[in-house]
């Protein structure tokens, strides 16, 4: 299935699609993906380009309620229900379990589809696993997926896609003044980097980059400079 979903990709969008960092994913060992979500398009997407077989993604739960066949789509692509905008324990359980047991899961920190605009803040979920499993975290942009499958389609548009790995980080224990970080502020610190990859346009909540780096102090620690990701893809590609 994620050969499929790269084979559409890579074909349909011959020439306007790109992936750049995907070359620092670590290649073994417990990893949380976190990535931007403005398309249905995303999450089949980021497991077919992540350069392991051990993903495991977080999914509404209203997509185990629906049909049969949407229910084993979910279950065989490796994607398990959360409960949106609440405390989801058992979700956030087991996603715990995969990253203990070695493997790879991938988090929408928005914990929404953002339809208009650019980023919004961060639910405290990705922030809660990111501390308490001390995992290295890798941000991913999604670029022009909004505009290849926008909300209501039933077929992809052929325009540019941009999908932009960052380099691992990982949050720390406490600030260097000794401060505790709660999840909320780990949570902030992750939507920043991959803020970072993204077009001025699309960074939303978190335009202002120089400030959240200085309120988020110590939060982001072993990142690496990020990877160069070139000029912004034309405004048809992901403009808020």
């Amino acid at each position: 299935m994620r050969r499929i979903v790269w084979c559409i990709a890579r074909g349909y969008l011959i020439g306007i699609f790109r992936v750049c960092g995907a070359d620092s994913i670590p290649r073994r060992g417990a990893l949380l993906i976190c990535a931007n979500h403005c398309s249905s398009a995303d999450p089949p997407l980021i497991p077919a380009l992540v350069p392991r077989g051990d993903t495991w993604s977080m999914a509404k739960s209203e997509y185990f309620e629906g049909s049969r066949r949407l229910r084993w789509l979910m279950r065989a692509y490796h994607a398990f229900p959360i409960v949106r905008h609440s405390p989801d324990r058992a979700a956030l359980r087991r996603g715990s379990a995969v990253l203990a047991a070695g493997g790879t899961l991938i988090v929408y920190p928005e914990g929404t589809r953002v339809e208009v605009g650019g980023l919004i803040r961060p639910e405290a979920g990705a922030g809660f696993i990111a501390r308490h499993s001390h995992a290295p975290v890798v941000a991913v942009g999604l670029v022009g997926t909004r505009e290849c499958f926008p909300k209501g389609s039933r077929f992809p548009r052929r325009v540019p896609v941009e999908v932009r790995f960052g380099s691992p980080f990982t949050i720390a224990e406490r600030r260097p003044d000794g401060s505790r970080i709660t999840n909320q502020e780990a949570a902030d610190a992750v939507m920043l980097q991959i803020a970072h990859l993204l077009p001025a346009s699309m960074r939303g909540e978190f335009a202002d980059l120089e400030g959240w780096s200085e309120r988020l102090l110590g939060v982001v620690r072993e990142a690496s400079q990020q990877i160069p990701v070139g000029p912004d893809p034309p405004s048809g590609a992901g403009g808020a």
